[in-house]
């Protein structure tokens, strides 16, 4: 947060008037020196600039929000942090966005309520179209609502703050801490605890267009923590009768609990309202049967009938304080949700996976757990990284985190067989010492004449003066296999 009397970020952008406070900072009215245009600037809390996993993982966000160009997307020009003035030594992070001449939508519906058909589907249109270039370009926003909606003045919707609820899940927070988001548009797997997809947003967008339809918000509750639990087990009630029924199966597919049946990303949605507008009736969705079993992390299997909902503090209400534990249902009755003590903390698993063992043990003990390690024999990762936590969600500091690391699969050793030796081949009258050269492969033929002939001259019966025996012999080897032998022998008397 910026220090009283404070009026200079980075010797170049000069802040003006106060804009919004929310759970992630302070929004500020300001100008760029030096390029002479007005700028927004958000500067972040000081439980999460202090904390430097999540400036190591927001400078990275930052650089890959930087490279989305697209007229739905709010333009981020600059990232910086600096020491504050004020003798605390606490780092200010701050990002430089575009200013957008307008409202957001979370004041546009708290003014009008509801909005009609027309204006809520052209909207969605341009929202989903900003989607559809984030998604593209491999950014999930995880934290789609009325308030990251910019309206301008001219009708041009803008999203804002890219990547900022992704960053802030990698903080572990305290009952006591400032947690992120809001459950009223949560997607189901965010609630259950697993990793957010383009289907996340595509969900929480059709959480948006309920309520500007419905003029009211698909679920309520005491607590973010129950509205994250109907997030999970509930289906919203019928949207009033004068919306068309094109609308309805728009609205009803994009807020499945299932993701792989609603519209698998943004471009698929913009596609879907385009269809609307033209007249083109879409598909009816799936009937959805509530409450929907999904994997959160890798460990024990569950027991019985038992479901466990990790409910994520990225995913939560902003400035409800509450860290969410645990929670479990059995069948459809489930107990009532208990809040999280102050000596738990929430661990989301998806942070940890892909890292280095080392850095998350250090992380997790740093945090006040115990951690055991476990090999797993994996191609899936590289060797040393994390595979899986457990237990994860929320964990009582003090106890034993089973940190799961990849290790190269054993190769099993290949054992060397000699080559063969080169059968000896037998020459008639050789001594000892005597090279026999075998013949060359594909002369076989001439092997057997040479031979045959060989053995005629010198042991002919016209050499009967000559009394010494004579003796040729000639094999050949070679493709064709074949060989050919000479004998002969002469004896003179007299």
């Amino acid at each position: 947060m910026v220090e009283p009397g404070r009026r200079t970020l980075g010797d170049r952008y000069e802040l003006g008037s106060l804009l919004a406070t929310g759970g992630m900072g302070q929004v500020w009215r300001g100008r760029d020196t030096l390029l002479d245009r007005p700028v927004a600037v958000k500067v972040l809390r000081n439980e999460f600039t202090g904390d430097p996993t999540f400036l190591a993982r927001f400078r990275a966000e930052a650089r890959h929000t930087a490279v989305l160009a697209h007229r739905n997307i709010a333009a981020l020009y600059d990232y910086g942090e600096e020491t504050a003035q004020d003798g605390t030594g606490e780092t200010l992070a701050y990002l430089v966005m575009e200013l957008v001449d307008g409202e957001s939508l979370s004041d546009l519906l708290a003014r009008e309520r509801r909005l009609p058909v027309g204006p809520t589907l052209d909207l969605l249109e341009q929202t989903a179209a900003g989607l559809a270039a984030a998604h593209a370009a491999g950014v999930v926003h995880r934290d789609v609502k009325p308030g990251n909606v910019l309206v301008g003045a001219d009708g041009t919707i803008k999203i804002t703050d890219f990547g900022i609820a992704w960053s802030a899940s990698s903080v572990p927070l305290t009952q006591t801490g400032q947690v992120v988001g809001t459950a009223h548009y949560l997607s189901p797997e965010q609630a259950a605890g697993t990793k957010a997809g383009p289907a996340s947003d595509v969900y929480s967008l059709g959480m948006i267009g309920y309520e500007c339809l419905a003029g009211r918000r698909a679920f309520d509750g005491d607590n973010s923590v129950q509205i994250a639990l109907r997030q999970l087990r509930d289906t919203p009630d019928p949207l009033p009768d004068d919306v068309p029924e094109n609308v309805r199966r728009l609205i009803g597919r994009a807020l499945l609990k299932d993701p792989a049946q609603r519209f698998p990303d943004g471009a698929a949605f913009r596609d879907a309202v385009a269809d609307v507008l033209v007249g083109r009736m879409l598909t009816p969705p799936p009937v959805d049967t509530g409450t929907r079993r999904f994997a959160a992390v890798a460990g024990p299997p569950p027991r019985r009938r038992w479901l466990r909902v990790l409910a994520p503090v990225a995913a939560l209400l902003a400035g409800a304080g509450i860290a969410v534990a645990g929670v479990q249902l059995v069948g459809s009755d489930p107990p009532p949700a208990t809040a999280a003590g102050p000596t738990t903390v929430v661990l989301v698993a998806d942070d940890y996976l892909g890292r280095p063992v080392g850095e998350v043990e250090a992380e997790l003990g740093a945090s006040g757990f115990a951690v055991e390690r476990r090999a797993e024999e994996t191609a899936a990762r590289p060797a040393g990284t994390v595979t899986a936590i457990s237990p994860a969600g929320a964990v009582r500091v003090g106890s034993t985190i089973v940190v799961r690391y990849a290790v190269a699969p054993a190769v099993a050793p290949v054992s060397e067989t000699p080559a063969p030796r080169p059968a000896e081949v037998p020459q008639s009258g050789g001594g000892p010492g005597t090279a026999v050269s075998p013949p060359v492969a594909g002369n076989a033929g001439e092997a057997a004449d040479d031979g045959a002939d060989e053995g005629a001259d010198e042991g002919g019966a016209d050499d009967a003066d000559d009394a010494a025996p004579g003796n040729g012999n000639g094999k050949g080897n070679g493709n064709g296999n074949g060989g050919g032998k000479g004998n002969g022998r002469g004896r003179g008397d007299g």
